[in-house]
């Protein structure tokens, strides 16, 4: 099993999330405050943006920075913050989450903008969840419990990527 991030390893990684904010407001001419940083994150996802009641956050996942350390320090925190800088210039709700004006930014930030990182997953602490069949226009989706408990709800509705038509339960699939 994977070891977390050092203490001192987490001090790097809040430097270079600080680090990359200075370099886009040199860059755009324009501050950026600083973000707070936590190590809290687990499962698949290196990093993640979050705002939730006007707070903002970015979220790292210290099992994968330890296993990727260097990759991670490199991609993740400009990924990480490019969302940041998203946010600030257009708010969350106007873009996509890799759309254009998130890959512009991360070009000017000297990073390649790929959306997912390709990781083994060996060692790392990953919850298992159900998973439930569901489909679109285009083709079949497997959805974890989580979302599929949301949809049972009706607190949420998902769409295909792809042909972008709403996603439903596979009735044939299930029975």
């Amino acid at each position: 099993m994977i070891e977390p991030i050092s203490e001192l390893q987490m001090r790097q990684v809040e430097d270079a999330t600080e680090r990359c904010i200075k370099k886009a407001s040199k860059l755009y001419g324009r501050e950026f405050a600083s973000i707070a940083v936590d190590f809290d994150l687990k499962g698949r996802c290196a990093g993640m943006y979050q705002v939730k009641g006007g707070h903002r956050r970015i979220r790292y996942n210290p099992w994968l920075f330890a296993k990727y350390f260097n990759d991670s320090l490199n991609e993740t925190v400009t990924h990480e913050v490019a969302h940041y800088l998203v946010d600030c210039f257009y708010g969350l709700r106007r873009v996509k989450p890799h759309g254009e004006e998130w890959k512009a930014i991360m070009i000017d930030l000297g990073a390649e903008p790929r959306a997912t990182g390709d990781y083994d997953l060996t060692g790392i602490p990953v919850r298992q969840y159900a998973k439930f069949n569901y489909r679109c226009g285009c083709r079949t989706h497997q959805l974890t419990s989580l979302r599929h408990k949301k949809i049972v709800q009706r607190r949420a509705q998902y769409r295909c990527q792809y042909c972008h038509d709403f996603i439903v339960v596979d009735i044939a699939a299930s029975a």
